[in-house]
């Protein structure tokens, strides 16, 4: 190869690059998706996950006092049942914080809730002999 043609093949390689250089430059890089924050705890709660459960809206909290005496824990559907004693704690806790939890209320009695947490819909009902909580994921 000459001298002549190997300063061609230079430029050429060089030229290349920089058309590369700005090929890549005027395509849009990924970035790193930002978390998605996790509401805070509220005072006397504990988080669906603390209680081993695998699904349900990230951040959802009953009230630490109120034991769960049932459950499901289903991609779809969680559903947490408390024994009746503790169904006007759970209503309190519930009334007092989904908002909080990012879960506005749409719908309540003095024995019933029905809110709204991103892609899972919401309920809890209670009566005198029993009481509970369902979370199912609406697609």
């Amino acid at each position: 190869m000459t001298v002549r043609r190997f300063g061609q093949a230079l430029a050429a390689v060089a030229a290349g690059l920089a058309l590369a250089g700005c090929a890549v430059a005027g395509v849009p890089q990924p970035t790193a998706s930002s978390p998605v924050a996790t509401p805070a705890l509220p005072p006397g709660g504990v988080f669906l996950a603390t209680l081993d459960f695998a699904y349900g809206p990230a951040g959802f909290s009953i009230p630490a006092v109120a034991k769960p005496v049932g459950w499901t824990d289903l991609s779809e559907l969680v559903t947490v049942v408390f024994a009746p004693a503790d169904g006007q704690v759970v209503h309190d806790y519930l009334v007092a914080n989904l908002s909080g939890m990012g879960c506005p209320i749409t719908s309540q009695s003095s024995d019933s809730i029905v809110w709204q947490c991103g892609n899972w819909g919401g309920g809890f009902t209670m009566t005198s002999s029993q009481a509970a909580l369902t979370l199912r994921k609406q697609t």
